[in-house]
């Protein structure tokens, strides 16, 4: 949507978005039409908040009237949004204090996007990389390396956090969300977690081998979170922190094992497929590679009755019985 370009625009630009420094008034006509112009292509003047449209556009008023007085001849978009230029002439020209340098830069970029043929969009192409399910010998020395932090309240965080994420599949904002109350037993049916999220609250049956240690956890922490967004003394914060540093332990000793909580996540999904003989048919039946086939389609399929004891048996909530999954 292009702005108008009235006597009224003119003067509510002069107000608002003259730069302090613009005391040269010849300097500042010249620099005020590509000023309009650029703001006129700015694609997100309909949706950023005005605050945040302020600060932008008074950071390319600057930009533009220093540029007018270095070399008047590149007042053009192509090369008043060119990096080079931007750095050239207003930071690293010593007119702007260093913290404010990287500030500038990010408000004049942020226009480039009303030019795509000059300045075509650059993504990054997709990190290739293979997530591998993190195997039980692996996960066993996780365990015993979360034992090794001195602090007992970090102990506890980081075992929860790798028992959550073994025996029940929960992801760091997941883990983040349950509270020791939120560990509970159901009868016949082995030890739970009720994930309370935004969107959909669910209940998952922890792994019956994980369960022992899990509920002592759970016990401990009460109403307490189990993993907390925060470990005394440090306010170290996030799930991911806590992993980097079990993982920073471990590479000391055993620099083989990547400890990350993508694997040990997959690793319980793919305990849980294993014993699904019937979707591995019907994969190869459908001509599917992988479960992304069957996004949207869970509205179609009949519902069933909840049953815990037979969600904790198909879940391995339950001890394994000869000649079944358990």
């Amino acid at each position: 949507m292009a702005l108008p370009e009235s006597h009224k625009y003119r003067a509510v630009a002069d107000k608002s978005y003259r730069p302090r420094a613009a005391l040269d008034g010849a300097q500042w006509e010249l620099a005020y039409p590509l000023f309009v112009q650029i703001l006129a292509a700015d694609p997100r003047a309909l949706t950023d908040e005005r605050r945040v449209l302020d600060i932008r556009r008074a950071g390319l008023a600057r930009h533009l009237y220093w540029l007018a007085g270095d070399d008047p001849s590149q007042l053009n978009p192509n090369q008043a949004l060119d990096e080079l230029v931007i750095e050239r002439s207003s930071l690293l020209s010593g007119r702007v204090k260093p913290h404010s340098r990287r500030t500038l830069l990010q408000q004049v970029r942020s226009f480039r996007a009303g030019f795509p043929h000059l300045f075509p969009a650059r993504f990054k192409p997709p990190r290739e990389a293979v997530v591998t399910p993190m195997t039980d010998p692996e996960f066993e020395i996780a365990l015993s390396a979360a034992d090794t932090f001195r602090n007992q309240c970090t102990r506890n965080y980081v075992r929860a956090l790798l028992l959550l994420c073994r025996g029940a599949g929960l992801g760091p904002a997941d883990c983040q969300c349950i509270a020791g109350t939120d560990v509970y037993r159901r009868p016949n049916a082995g030890l739970w977690v009720k994930v309370p999220r935004p969107e959909h609250t669910r209940d998952v049956p922890v792994l019956f081998r994980y369960q022992r240690d899990l509920e002592r956890l759970a016990q401990k922490a009460g109403k307490r979170a189990l993993v907390a967004r925060a470990a005394p003394p440090t306010s170290f914060g996030r799930a991911s922190v806590l992993a980097g540093m079990l993982k920073r332990r471990i590479s000391s000793q055993h620099a083989g094992i990547d400890v990350s909580l993508a694997r040990i996540r997959k690793a319980w999904v793919a305990e849980q497929l294993a014993g699904f003989i019937e979707l591995d048919i019907f994969l190869k039946a459908a001509g599917l590679m992988s479960m992304h086939g069957l996004e949207g389609i869970r509205e179609y399929c009949p519902s069933v009755a909840s049953d815990p004891v037979r969600d904790a048996r198909v879940l391995g909530g339950m001890p394994r019985a000869k000649g079944g999954r358990g």
